[in-house]
């Protein structure tokens, strides 16, 4: 009697294939078997990993060719948890084809299913196998577990680490490419755009795209923190060493907030740092540039319909750094300068005092919280999805209080060091404008001027509004000197009065 057979042969992941389970090995076994008993094979399916949890495409294309080839009536599979480890899936498809008289044999024991015997014994070895497959799962889920909670991170090794030894004994180094990111993450600090650090990285051979730099920003793992579904969501304090602080993090965090998604691919041409912060008097539209490419003359212009407000750079530059040098503290002002820096600075470190008392306050409150939570969920007084949720909340309020914690710095220690710094920048307003790269230049006048300098073509000159309040102190010094020199011809008012 002619014996006409498919084989079947599968592994459930790429890694079974690459290891063990080799799907060479269940074939040969399969064909000796077929040899060895005088089966004729038609055909092979399967050969592919494919997931043990559903039916893939790859047995469906088997059972339809069964269907329509009637003169195979026989499968042979090396084991019979090689149609599925899910003994309920398996089953079902072996009783479909049962009963289009097709018979599944088992080359590894001979045993078929031509008797209720061998579809018992079958449908026994299947439920076995997932018995074994969910011990085996429930025992990697646990063991991962206890890792992550343990703060070791058990997952794919992120980028810029090097991983030594497995599960709780794995160890992660920064590789070269890990200081990379950490470059990275100080650029944001100092307020780069992601395009510009996707170039400095690139310019160093680090190559990201816009998508994987924002993971890399927004992975707390940079940070020294573990968290996933095996800790419940929870923020897990990590054994591997971090690439920049909590703090700094969580300020990268607040940096990117409301502009996830947007990303700046055009580059900013360095001779042109007060495009789109001039605006234009007459209807504030913001100054754009260009180059007289013949003459290679570069100018700044209103682009609003019908008005021809147009200036050359190498003006506007030169009348801005003069703007700034008016600004600059006098030599004979600079002690009535540092006395006020300095009132400022002892005002600041009482209010900081308080602010670190209360958010101090704040965050013991809210540990007390995160540790009830935990005893709740042991407790069975909550369950875990209302125990995921409330931790996320904490969690998030407390990175909020630490974030802000740090922002209120207490450092009097360097008292007279910090007000002659400020008074030496201060003093030299407009020629570090004119020597800085276009990203200080930018950073410089926009925070002198956040809103922005109008371009007034009928005066010739600029108009400021909205200035920032160290401006505002100078001027009020300057005003206060001299009205207080009108009063006092002889110049004897003290410094002190003047601080008043």
């Amino acid at each position: 009697m002619i014996k006409n057979c498919y084989i079947w042969t599968r592994v459930s992941t790429k890694h079974q294939e690459e290891n063990g389970g080799s799907l060479d090995d269940q074939r040969c076994r399969c064909e000796k078997f077929a040899k060895d008993n005088g089966y004729t094979i038609k055909g092979y399916f399967g050969g592919k990993h494919e997931s043990a949890k559903t039916p893939g495409k790859l047995i469906k294309e088997m059972i339809s060719a069964v269907k329509k080839d009637r003169s195979v009536k026989y499968i042979i599979v090396n084991q019979a948890d090689r149609f599925s480890r899910n003994a309920g899936q398996a089953i079902n498809i072996i009783n479909d084809l049962k009963q289009q008289d097709i018979t599944i044999v088992e080359a590894s024991t001979g045993l078929d299913t031509t008797t209720p015997e061998g579809v018992m014994m079958m449908q026994f070895k299947l439920s076995l196998a997932q018995w074994d497959n969910t011990n085996r799962t429930n025992k990697f889920v646990s063991g991962r577990k206890h890792c992550m909670e343990s703060g070791v991170w058990c997952g794919k090794r992120p980028m810029g680490y090097d991983k030594n030894g497995k599960s709780i004994n794995a160890e992660f180094t920064i590789n070269a490419t890990g200081k990379l990111i950490r470059k990275a993450f100080q650029w944001k600090l100092q307020g780069a755009e992601n395009f510009r650090i996707i170039e400095r990285l690139s310019a160093f051979g680090l190559k990201v795209t816009k998508q994987q730099l924002h993971k890399i920003l927004t992975n707390p793992f940079y940070a020294g923190k573990i968290q996933s579904k095996f800790t419940n969501g929870e923020m897990v304090e990590g054994k591997h060493p971090a690439l920049v602080s909590w703090v700094d993090f969580l300020r990268v965090q607040e940096i990117l907030s409301g502009r996830t998604g947007v990303y700046r691919h055009q580059v900013e041409t360095p001779r042109f740092p007060l495009k789109r912060h001039i605006k234009c008097a007459y209807d504030g539209t913001p100054m754009t540039a260009y180059t007289v490419k013949k003459k290679n003359i570069d100018y700044y212009k209103c682009n609003h319909s019908g008005c021809k407000n147009n200036i050359s750079a190498k003006r506007l530059h030169s009348l801005y750094e003069e703007l700034l040098n008016e600004y600059t503290i006098p030599t004979y002002l600079q002690e009535v300068f540092k006395q006020i820096v300095r009132d400022i600075l002892m005002q600041e470190d009482r209010e900081q005092a308080e602010a670190i008392a209360l958010l101090k306050k704040q965050n013991t409150e809210i540990n007390n919280k995160i540790k009830n939570c935990k005893i709740s969920l042991g407790s069975g007084d909550i369950d875990q999805e209302i125990y995921a949720l409330t931790i996320e909340s904490l969690q998030q309020k407390l990175a909020k209080n630490e974030l802000e914690l740090a922002k209120h710095k207490r450092n009097l220690s360097n008292l007279y060091s910090r007000t002659d710094e400020i008074t030496s920048t201060c003093c030299m307003l407009g020629s570090l404008w004119h020597k800085s790269e276009l990203e200080m230049s930018e950073k410089i006048q926009n925070l002198l001027f956040p809103n922005g300098i109008l371009w007034d073509k009928e005066i010739g000159n600029y108009r400021t509004f909205n200035k920032n309040k160290a401006l505002l102190i100078i001027d009020k010094i300057s005003e206060s000197y001299k009205n207080k020199k009108e009063e006092n011809p002889l110049g004897n008012s003290s410094s002190v009065t003047l601080c008043g």
